[in-house]
């Protein structure tokens, strides 16, 4: 979130009186001088109290720090901001699932043992690719809670059946043994995963910073074979007949297959890569009144979060360097 920096501007500040009593000879007579700030700090009183009727009918002021200086930042501007950062940072993420293992092995029997079985299916790859939908992002009680669905929109997978068949008695003879082996291709479906967190704000005389926190998040890849690589374990099924089909009828290769894979498999979100998010702000250390340099010093002491407004409070000295001219005592 580069580029977007908010200055603070300060109106009606008595700093003229927080000038060192100093003149050169031509200057004004002390007591016009202190009828001059006598005059500043009226106008400064009704400026205050100005500003405190206002300040009483704009709820979105409600929550203001009580600092000598506060300035803040529209909830309204920072959604924004977040919605692009969060929403960005996960449509780019693509899970991957290598060399998954799923293995079963059993025995059929009629009467007695006909054989034993092992089904190892092998998953070369699956990915899946990640989309969000519209976050919720909530400001209040000096706290900032996102809730944003994220969906698995779209992903492939490839894998590798063998099927081995280790005749016995009777089926031995007539059926020996069998080797299956078939390479299939999917999709992975997609479903949609509620996720919550919040942002943790901090402050400095330079900027907010707000770091990302959210549990541990799994979500489940589920991988779903294609009609033609259906299509392709089924004619090898169908091939069998007689005692080789009775064998194969028994131990359902087809629902082993849709049991083992349709349980998915578990896919941990990298949230730890989603890094903190900068909104710069800062006052400027120096400024002129009347041809003279004023040195302004920041010290941030509260942060504060409401519906409406992320409030910054600080107070500030303000030193006036010297101009040079002689001093009147």
């Amino acid at each position: 979130m580069k580029g977007v920096r908010f200055r603070l501007v300060l109106l009606g500040a008595p700093l003229i009186a927080a000038l060192p009593a100093c003149g050169r000879r031509d200057a004004a007579t002390p007591d016009q001088r202190r009828a001059a700030i006598a005059a500043l700090e009226k106008e400064r009183d009704e400026l205050r109290e100005r500003i405190d009727a206002l300040l009483v009918h704009d709820e979105h002021l409600d929550g203001m720090p009580s600092t000598g200086v506060r300035f803040g930042i529209p909830t309204s501007l920072a959604r924004t901001l977040v919605e692009r950062v969060i929403t960005g940072f996960v449509d780019q993420v693509t899970l991957e699932l290598r060399n998954l293992k799923v293995h079963k092995a059993g025995r059929v029997r009629k009467v007695v043992t006909l054989g034993e079985y092992v089904l190892d299916v092998r998953i070369d790859e699956v990915r899946g690719r990640l989309r969000t939908g519209s976050p919720e992002i909530v400001f209040g009680g000096d706290q900032v809670s996102v809730a944003l669905p994220i969906r698995i929109a779209s992903g492939t997978g490839n894998a590798v059946i063998d099927f081995k068949w280790d005749g016995k008695n009777v089926a031995g003879a007539v059926c020996g043994d069998m080797e299956i082996s078939q390479t299939v291709a999917g999709s992975v479906r997609p479903d949609t995963y509620p996720v919550e967190g919040s942002l943790v704000l901090s402050a400095s005389a330079h900027e907010i910073l707000a770091s990302p926190r959210f549990p541990r998040i799994r979500v489940n890849l589920k991988v779903q074979p294609s009609a033609e690589s259906w299509a392709a374990v089924q004619k090898i099924l169908d091939e069998k007949e007689g005692l080789c089909g009775f064998v194969l009828d028994k131990v359902d290769i087809p629902g082993v297959l849709e049991g083992l894979i349709g349980r998915g498999f578990g896919v941990r979100l990298p949230t730890e890569k989603l890094k903190p998010m900068a909104v710069p702000v800062g006052i400027e250390p120096t400024m002129t009144i009347r041809g003279r340099v004023v040195a302004v010093g920041v010290t941030v002491s509260s942060l504060a979060i409401t519906e409406h407004m992320i409030w910054l409070g600080a107070d500030v000295d303000v030193t006036a360097e010297p101009d040079g001219g002689e001093t009147e005592g």
